[in-house]
């Protein structure tokens, strides 16, 4: 039997690779043999004046090479490829992903040349050989060595897919008058990319559904799982928050446990939390009305909120997860994910993109597919999932 990856026709994983990744301006450059993130890239004003219109443009050029108005679908084969779109080297695509999944946006995009990755656990440490005389230096080989051991952290793809219409209509109606969020398009991205972030926090493919939710056998392992089993999972259901600012201090002792105990630097740390618990974050921080001189308005409540200098992050994906038939729905409101963004990251072998499959009625059907992982390269020590939080 063929396997998904087969059949959108990702065979060659150096051809897909060359496709989404190379034929864009990326390359090995980062930590480990990863490409630049595609939110560093595109944070570049002239890389994103450049790419402005891009997708919208691409659809075009797909609509005008069609052979027939009426070609039947067929199936996605490797000479299919070239086709695809890779949807994120556009900066309003990605504008929906900063807005729509704060956290996720967080998290580094980058390209990976193969159907695995494969990289060095950053978080194992072994104390130096030590202090030597003289004559033992002169051949320290002799002693044991017991510095720095690379272990491995090792992670498969996965592809994640959808299918969405895209008319004549809606493609004329976004190159000239509309933004694509409010297309087909945009609408069904915005969705993909919600799963995708609920994925990246609660994912757990040890659960071995076949419902094609988050506990999937083939679904990607989050970073709540990798957490906990990494033993960095703290249960926080019985922890008292009558307290003055009770929260604040709690999830700050947490930060800088997780500094004390790992040498993490807490500026490559977010603070995922839920709508709730921001809320009463802001109601801790005692937060004044603020008005500027000669203003009419007032605002009432923080628009940005840190802890220790790290920034909380708040999304409506840290929350308890829809059932998707199997069971199973992790995750709770009460929740509070401290993530690395220097160990946690999304390798690609092909980023967000879209394939055309074939025209049925008045539009063209298109494969919306994503072929990642998502990865822990602490092995699950740089970071912390404070579990349910009884707010």
């Amino acid at each position: 039997m063929a396997t998904i990856a087969e059949i959108l026709g990702f065979t060659d994983p150096g051809e897909v690779y060359q496709h989404f990744w190379k034929n864009h301006g990326f390359s090995p450059s980062g930590e480990g043999g990863v490409t630049e993130s595609v939110q560093s890239k595109f944070a570049r004003k002239e890389n994103r004046e450049a790419a402005k219109g891009f997708v919208v443009k691409r659809i075009t050029e797909a609509f005008e090479k069609s052979e027939t108005p009426e070609r039947s679908k067929g199936a996605v084969t490797s000479s299919t490829v070239a086709a695809g779109i890779p949807l994120v080297y556009d900066p309003e695509i990605l504008d929906i992903l900063r807005t729509d999944t704060p956290l996720l946006y967080e998290i580094a995009i980058v390209g990976w040349q193969g159907p695995y990755f494969k990289g060095m656990n950053i978080a194992n440490r072994a104390h130096p050989i030590g202090f030597l005389s003289e004559t033992e230096s002169a051949n320290v080989t002799t002693k044991t060595p017991s510095g720095f051991t690379a272990g491995e952290v090792s992670e498969a793809m996965t592809i994640q897919a959808d299918v969405v219409s895209v008319t004549d209509f809606g493609q004329r109606a976004a190159e000239h008058q509309f933004s694509l969020r409010d297309t087909a398009l945009g609408i069904r991205f915005a969705e993909n990319m919600q799963l995708k972030e609920q994925a990246m926090l609660y994912g757990d493919p040890s659960q071995a559904k076949t419902d094609y939710g988050l506990g999937d056998a083939q679904a990607p392992k989050g970073f709540a799982t990798a957490l906990t089993a990494g033993g960095m999972m703290v249960e926080k259901s019985s922890v008292s928050l009558s307290g003055t600012d009770a929260l604040l201090k709690d999830i700050k002792a947490e930060i800088k446990d997780l500094c004390k105990r790992y040498n993490v630097n807490p500026k490559d740390l977010i603070i995922g939390t839920s709508y709730d618990i921001h809320d009463e974050l802001d109601n801790e921080i005692n937060v004044h009305g603020r008005t500027e001189v000669g203003q009419s308005e007032v605002n009432y409540g923080a628009e940005r909120l840190t802890i220790w200098g790290v920034p909380v992050i708040p999304s409506h994906n840290v929350k308890k997860q829809d059932n998707w038939g199997g069971g199973f729905t992790p995750g709770d409101e009460g929740d509070v994910i401290i993530l690395n963004k220097r160990a946690h990251i999304i390798p690609s072998l092909a980023p967000p993109f879209i394939l055309p499959l074939g025209r049925r009625g008045l539009s063209d059907e298109w494969v919306m597919g994503d072929y990642y992982c998502v990865v822990d390269r602490s092995g699950g020590k740089w970071g912390k999932y404070l579990k349910a939080y009884n707010i």
